[in-house]
């Protein structure tokens, strides 16, 4: 499904990549080429173990004049959403006990 995602950069600063649709998603990339990798990980690592509900893309047009995203650009970025699941929780195994 393809979800806004906006880009900012400053001129030493990897590219900060903001979901909106994804509240307190955030993630970053060194190089643009990055990006698609790391919003998509970024998206699977927000929903793991947690109880929450995928929501439907929203348009970036719905977020203009919105004063958090200004100075940037947006992209529309094709998230795999086959893999995420809000149970999809890792268990690691520390000191013989398992989380």
């Amino acid at each position: 499904m393809l979800y806004p995602v906006y880009v900012h950069k400053d001129e030493d600063t990897a590219y900060g990549l903001t979901f909106p649709d994804f509240e307190g998603c955030f993630s970053a990339a060194d190089e643009m080429q990055d990006i698609q990798r790391m919003a998509q990980e970024a998206v699977e690592l927000h929903f793991d173990g947690e109880d929450l509900k995928l929501p439907k893309p929203s348009s970036p047009e719905q977020w203009l004049g919105d004063e958090r995203f200004q100075d940037g650009f947006w992209l529309l970025i094709d998230i795999g959403t086959s893999k995420i699941s809000p149970y999809q929780c890792q268990y690691v195994r520390v000191f013989g006990q398992t989380y």
